[in-house]
């Protein structure tokens, strides 16, 4: 079964060794991961979102029984930050969305796609230079 994006993070936060989180994130790479790294080390991906938590009813779900998880939404990304699509998007229709988008996810996504949008990504060993060394030029300098 595939991991959603916070398991993987958590399992390789619990490893001991950069190395071996490296490896695991490797052996997990999917857009959503990805997307995720860059939204959050990428100085230039700048969120067109207010910064903090919108109000928004987190899914209860158990995990793996959400509508739906980030690798089918993060596609929508292009609608949340600085760019063609993003701009052109009036801001009511962005956030809304972007609520539509965190509703419909495991609370533990919705939870980690809004840190990640406002820089705060937090676990512990999951470093700007270990998601460099997993993905090399993933993250602009």
């Amino acid at each position: 079964m595939k991991l959603l994006v916070p398991e993987i993070f958590e399992k390789a936060s619990a490893l001991p060794t950069q190395k071996e989180r490296r490896e695991l994130l490797r052996k997990h790479d999917c857009p959503e991961l990805r997307d995720i790294i860059r939204i959050n080390y990428d100085p230039n991906i700048e969120s067109l979102l207010p910064k903090g938590k919108p109000p928004y009813t987190a899914d209860d779900a158990p995990e793996g029984k959400s509508p739906t998880h980030l690798g089918k939404k993060f596609r929508r990304f292009k609608y949340f930050f600085n760019g063609p699509t993003g701009l052109k998007t009036e801001p009511l229709k962005r956030e809304s969305m972007f609520i539509e988008v965190l509703e419909s996810i495991h609370h533990t996504e919705a939870e980690l796609l809004i840190a990640a949008k406002d820089k705060k990504m937090k676990y512990p060993g999951i470093t700007e230079k270990l998601c460099k060394d997993a993905f090399p030029g993933l993250i602009a300098e």
